[in-house]
């Protein structure tokens, strides 16, 4: 069973493009992460993009306790857009300006920082498109145009030998953009661009998961 996250914080349109992503996917709240045993049909769980701090806010503790017990166990996490900052231990958006978020996460499964948003040229806004943007993403010597809006890239992968750099930002100095992590027995995908968006690339990332 594949599980997407589709509580407060979760965008309309990251949650529609993952759903046509995995047709099968069943959608889930925090109260059911918290207070069900999903982690036994479980095989995936996938965090969209939107909004990481109301994912914090309501899953903080027991829920993280359990999605990263889940992992250590031998599951699988997608982490899109936000959902890749929810899934690293610091958060750093958009230092300095208004939108400004510097905080731990529980997660953890990428130990470093996922820092955005990585396009000075453009000013990020939650209400609007005028930070969004194609990313050329480079992989296995192809370069993809994925659509981009106040993603992250990942800080100092190399410091931790858990974690490879699967994917970069070819058109912002090559900085990663998605990175694999293995955790006790499971696999971590995350990406600070969205990957739901554009299929093929999608469908080769994905294999790192299973």
């Amino acid at each position: 069973m594949i599980l997407v996250y589709a509580d407060e914080g979760v965008g309309p349109r990251s949650l529609k493009e993952t759903c046509h992503l995995f047709p099968s996917v069943k959608r889930v709240k925090h109260k059911t992460l918290i207070e069900t045993d999903w982690e036994k049909e479980t095989k995936l769980l996938i965090f969209p993009g939107g909004r990481d701090i109301p994912y914090d806010r309501a899953l903080k503790g027991k829920g993280t306790a359990k999605i990263r017990r889940f992992v250590e166990e031998g599951g699988a996490y997608l982490g899109i857009c936000a959902g890749a900052y929810f899934g690293a231990g610091e958060v750093i958006f958009e230092k300095g300006t208004a939108l400004e978020v510097h905080e731990e996460r529980d997660l953890a499964f990428f130990p470093g920082s996922a820092v955005g948003t990585i396009y000075p040229d453009r000013s990020f806004s939650y209400d609007s498109e005028a930070g969004a943007r194609t990313a050329k993403v480079s992989f296995e010597g192809e370069i993809f145009d994925v659509y981009y809006n106040g993603g992250c890239t990942f800080h100092h992968t190399e410091q931790y030998p858990n974690t490879t750099v699967l994917a970069r930002y070819a058109n912002a100095d090559d900085q990663p953009a998605v990175i694999h992590c293995k955790v006790g027995k499971g696999n971590i995908l995350l990406s600070g661009v969205h990957i739901e968006t554009e299929k093929v690339l999608a469908e080769k990332l994905l294999k790192e998961l299973f």
